[in-house]
């Protein structure tokens, strides 16, 4: 097929081979074999990410499950829950099953999260993103200069890393954390090494150069809990998944 004829099988509108509905260029969603609209590929589970490479077939056996795993979300009854600011886990201990939505007020029937046992994981651990930038003014000629002693902010963000043996949601980073914790220091650069290693550095860090006022240490010590809850609160989700 030559470069025209591409572009004009581009531009033409199709049918989804799931409902049949005309779609149009920007609506065109690939499959191997096929094309699917937008409102079709919305019922896959929201962590699969192999689409381009699945066949119609393989789809159309996709669907089956998730009204299937619908149906089944009707009879999951969670014992235990894990977040409140990101993404939340509901546990059924009981059962030793989980599911997670991405918000507390999240409609959980039409999101349809895939319910997944415990024995699905092959991997589940605690992750923290972190770095640090400094903080500059502006001097009289706009330019940016550091200040004296210097300014630095402290970025933290915690997830939960989840690789699973199932056929669809194969992969997913949990955020647990609604917003970025910020943490605002005096003094040098902190040094440090391992990213897991940076809160408990940064704690013996403000020990040597607490922050200026009383207003900063507050805000500075209030931030620090909030970080190490979110990381207690991994640690808590994947013993009670992986040791479940």
């Amino acid at each position: 097929m030559g470069l025209f004829d591409k572009i004009k099988d581009a531009m033409e509108k199709k049918e989804c081979v799931f409902c049949g509905k005309e779609i149009g260029l920007l609506g065109k969603k690939k499959l191997e074999d096929g094309v699917m609209c937008k409102d079709c590929v919305s019922l896959l589970s929201p962590w699969f990410t192999d689409r381009k490479n699945s066949t119609v077939a393989e789809i159309d056996q996709q669907l089956a499950y998730r009204e299937e795993n619908r149906k089944n979300l009707e009879n999951f009854n969670g014992t235990a829950q894990y977040g409140e600011d990101a993404e939340i886990f509901i546990v059924d201990e009981p059962n030793r099953r989980f599911i997670v939505i991405p918000r507390k007020n999240t409609d959980v029937a039409k999101y349809n999260p895939d319910i997944l046992s415990f024995d699905d994981i092959t991997e589940m651990k605690l992750d923290m993103n972190y770095h640090s930038t400094e903080e500059k003014r502006r001097d009289p000629d706009g330019k940016q200069v550091s200040f004296v002693p210097p300014h630095y902010v402290h970025n933290f963000d915690f997830y939960v890393n989840i690789e699973t043996n199932h056929p669809y949601a194969h992969k997913h980073r949990a955020h647990l954390n609604g917003r970025t914790l910020h943490v605002h220091t005096l003094g040098p650069k902190m040094q440090r090494s391992y990213s897991l290693d940076a809160l408990d550095d940064l704690r013996r860090f403000l020990d040597y150069y607490p922050p200026r006022s009383h207003h900063d240490q507050y805000v500075a010590e209030r931030e620090m809990e909030d970080c190490y809850y979110f990381a207690d609160m991994g640690d808590a989700i994947c013993r009670a998944i992986m040791r479940g």
